[in-house]
């Protein structure tokens, strides 16, 4: 922060405290860290503090109790004001929880009145203020790559729809040598649009960043749906569906529950190495939850790769998972409370387990 004036937004209704934290400011060894001495601004009143919200302002030092507001309803309003400064929490009560709070609800940071001084203020600020620059350009980095991944995934799917369409012409006019290859170039067409529909559902996951929020969903509606796809798109393949209820068994997740098993689906036949493969899906409803098997008759994950098969903690081209699909299997379960599990299918194949919660009344912790 070279060359660098800060500009504070004291937000503080007790005068003594005010003037402290003044007086903190002003005892600051600021030449040591190419900072120029900060100015303040101070007001005692949160609606005041909104007013007083400009684009020169570099930080923001909020007490949580003031006249007009109090509480998670204080920080929640001034974060709402102010988008370009971080926000740094005063408390004064003995108790770090509450700012440990305000920091999971958006704050940069918190001080103690009683335990501040005026060095941990300067470093609060600064590292506040750095901080919040590096998340700014991280997020512009990351709305710009979405941004050119949203362009790639729609050129990609218009060209495939080309391919595939001129492909399926050709059917007709090949011999039965010609149709294995064909039929070999579809199904990688078909892989190939199956992973850009996953990319924009997984960028849908991690641009939300918020724990989602569940709503009741009809799984026998979902697996019924998939299946359906599923025949469609690889009429070699054999699916069965037992277990499901009929009467609308309704699990708490979101839409993107299809996502997963449209994948874990597509998994068991892309990776299959039979001339037909063949999946069964069955649905065990336990009360609480709803357990649901996809087996496949495949070659089998070896014991030393069922944890890393999601990519957990190893993501990237040196991972030896199988791809983006099923990371985004195990992040979607994880976000819904539910677990999903490996293990083989006899007499040869994998089973893919995964259980969730039922929908009750309330949706679950």
């Amino acid at each position: 922060m070279a060359n660098t004036q800060l500009h504070i937004l004291v937000v503080e209704d007790n005068p003594a405290d005010a003037r402290l934290v003044t007086e903190y400011v002003s005892e600051a060894d600021w030449e040591l860290t190419a900072v120029e001495s900060p100015t303040i601004t101070h007001v005692d009143r949160l609606e005041a503090a909104r007013d007083a919200v400009t684009d020169d302002i570099d930080a923001v030092l909020l007490d949580l109790g003031l006249p007009d507001s109090t509480g998670e309803d204080t920080l929640d309003e001034m974060l709402a004001a102010v988008d370009t400064a971080p926000i740094v929490v005063l408390t004064g009560l003995d108790d770090e929880r509450i700012g440990a709070d305000a920091v999971r609800r958006g704050a940069q940071d918190y001080l103690v009145k009683d335990d501040m001084t005026s060095r941990l203020l300067q470093q609060t600020l600064q590292y506040a203020v750095e901080r919040h620059k590096q998340q700014q350009q991280l997020q512009r980095r990351n709305a710009e790559l979405a941004l050119l991944t949203q362009v790639v995934r729609h050129d990609i799917r218009n060209d495939l729809t080309v391919i595939l369409g001129w492909g399926d012409s050709l059917k007709e006019h090949v011999d039965e040598n010609g149709k294995t290859y064909l039929d070999r170039m579809l199904r990688a067409g078909d892989h190939i649009s199956s992973i850009t529909e996953t990319v924009g559902e997984f960028l849908t996951v991690i641009e939300d960043g918020s724990d989602p929020e569940l709503h009741p969903v009809n799984l026998d509606s979902v697996l019924a749906n998939e299946a359906d796809k599923l025949r469609s798109s690889y009429p070699d393949a054999t699916l069965t569906l037992t277990g499901a209820t009929g009467d609308g068994t309704q699990v708490a997740a979101t839409d993107l529950v299809s996502s997963v098993f449209r994948n874990l689906l597509n998994n068991a036949v892309l990776h299959n190495d039979k001339a037909e493969p063949s999946i069964s899906v069955h649905v065990e409803d336990r009360g609480e939850t709803v357990v649901v098997q996809v087996a496949d008759n495949g070659p089998g994950i070896p014991d030393q790769q069922k944890d890393e098969i999601f990519g957990r903690g190893e993501m990237g081209l040196e991972s030896s998972g199988s791809g983006i699909g099923l990371y985004l299997v195990d992040t979607l379960v994880e976000m819904y409370g539910g677990d999903i599990a490996i293990t083989d299918n006899e007499p040869e194949g994998s089973v893919f387990t995964v259980t969730l919660s039922t929908w009750d009344d309330e949706p679950p912790a």
